[in-house]
């Protein structure tokens, strides 16, 4: 085993080596931060990279709510609206059954019945607004 200048006992073999290709301003940047906390540039790289990966999760924690308005007023003479209203609610059901990571806030009847409003929340890191 060899020692690096972290002061941990590594093998050659816990690595992956790879290339890094970067602007010259990323580089000059990089070797600064190495210079300034005294590491060598793969071991800024790494807790760069680390630092980076770790606030990206961060981010996206949380989750974001929404909404979606479905209408029952297909034709109330062929349909009745209560039967409107269960097939909808069972699309719903579903819909958080195929994705557990939904969910669900809230369902609301809107205009009378004719229309049916659930709120939701996702994970943010599946969110498109974010």
């Amino acid at each position: 085993m060899s020692e690096n200048k972290t002061g941990r006992a590594v093998s050659q073999d816990d690595w992956k080596r790879t290339q890094v290709r970067m602007p010259q301003e990323q580089y000059e940047a990089l070797m600064s931060y190495a210079e300034k906390n005294n590491l060598s540039l793969n071991t800024a790289m790494l807790e760069l990279m680390d630092l980076g990966l770790k606030s990206k999760e961060e981010g996206k924690s949380g989750r974001s709510i929404y909404f979606n308005d479905l209408n029952c007023v297909e034709d109330v003479r062929q349909i009745p609206l209560v039967k409107q209203q269960e097939n909808l609610t069972a699309k719903i059901s579903q819909l958080f059954s195929e994705n557990p990571q939904y969910q669900l806030i809230n369902i609301e009847t809107l205009n009378n019945g004719e229309k049916i409003r659930y709120w939701y929340s996702i994970p943010r890191s599946e969110s498109f607004r974010d």
